[in-house]
């Protein structure tokens, strides 16, 4: 009985040595390939005849919207681009998912399963990097309007790989910081203009975003003279200087009350650039009671500002502006 006994065992374990676990004998960790090439994703298996082997696209942050490549010797996915190679052998087997003209969507997990039972499955890993030109992604900053002092961060976002470097500079300027992020702590109206975003990682040319920032302020308002003499019935000539983001309103006041355009007065603005405005008033034969204190006022959404000019009589008539 004994013997029964001891050859019966011997008998259970030369069967269960000679049905061999599957399992995956070969898988590269990664390749890194450039747009346009092709790769082999291989996967090599033992004992894994009676069995079924799956490819499958792992789609990043979306486990459940991961896509079938194939189902052992079946190709599932429908790309003209990928094609399935399969070698089935008693003890070892071949999946080769080929990638023909490879673009950068491409560029994922790959996953080869061997289902050993229900719920019970081997997985191995594969990662296809795609070498690729630097873009801008579109969560970047786009062009800001802010106000003089505000604090000012611009974010810029690149994808591709190798992972692209990231700076900043202004036009014909030094590079302004290396990073995704420029921050401007308190802005002033000097710095308003383009920013440009630029990444590069060595492969093309790199690439660049334009931001404007447009820094609105109060009005300021300065003049070259500030007394001004003449003799009574010549010509005068005032001038004031503004600046100010948005435009302003600039008028000119004479005794409390705002001049026009008449027989004594002539008033011209002149835009000199977006955010510079020289203001003139000419005095026509100035008369005894014209002369005085004239103020150039300027105002927008933001505040007021204004300057004061004395005009007083002279004996003889003051060269420039005329005689």
């Amino acid at each position: 009985m004994k013997n029964i006994y001891g050859v019966l065992l011997l008998l259970y374990i030369t069967l269960a040595y000679s049905q061999k676990m599957p399992f995956i004998s070969h898988t590269t960790r990664q390749f890194v390939r450039d747009i346009g090439s092709e790769v082999d994703l291989d996967c090599s298996t033992k004992h894994s005849r009676e069995f079924n082997v799956l490819w499958i696209k792992v789609i990043k942050n979306q486990t459940d919207e991961s896509i079938v490549l194939s189902s052992g010797s079946t190709l599932i996915v429908k790309d003209p681009r990928v094609s399935l190679v399969t070698e089935i052998k008693q003890d070892s087997s071949r999946y080769i998912i080929h990638i023909n003209n490879i673009q950068e969507d491409d560029a994922s997990t790959y996953r080869c399963d061997l289902i050993t039972g229900f719920n019970n499955k081997i997985s191995a890993y594969t990662e296809l990097l795609v070498r690729g030109p630097p873009f801008i992604y579109d969560n970047s900053t786009k062009s800001l309007v802010v106000e003089e002092g505000q604090s000012v961060q611009l974010a810029c976002f690149a994808g591709g790989y190798p992972t692209p470097r990231i700076f900043w500079r202004k036009p014909n300027n030094a590079i302004l910081t290396i990073g995704n992020i420029l921050k401007i702590s308190a802005i002033k109206k000097e710095d308003h203009g383009n920013y440009y975003c630029i990444a590069e990682n060595g492969v093309g040319k790199g690439t660049k975003r334009k931001i404007s920032i447009d820094v609105e302020f109060a009005p300021v308002v300065t003049a070259l003279q500030t007394i001004v003499g003449q003799a009574v019935n010549y010509d005068v000539y005032l001038e004031c200087h503004v600046e100010s983001n948005p435009p302003p309103a600039i008028i000119w006041i004479f005794d409390g009350v705002q001049l026009t355009n008449n027989e004594n007065y002539l008033i011209s603005d002149l835009t000199t650039a977006d955010d510079k405005i020289d203001s003139s008033l000419q005095i026509i034969k100035i008369k005894n009671y014209l002369y005085g204190d004239y103020i150039c006022k300027a105002a927008n959404i933001l505040g007021t500002a204004e300057i004061t000019i004395t005009v007083f009589e002279t004996v003889l008539p003051q060269c420039p502006p005329v005689c």
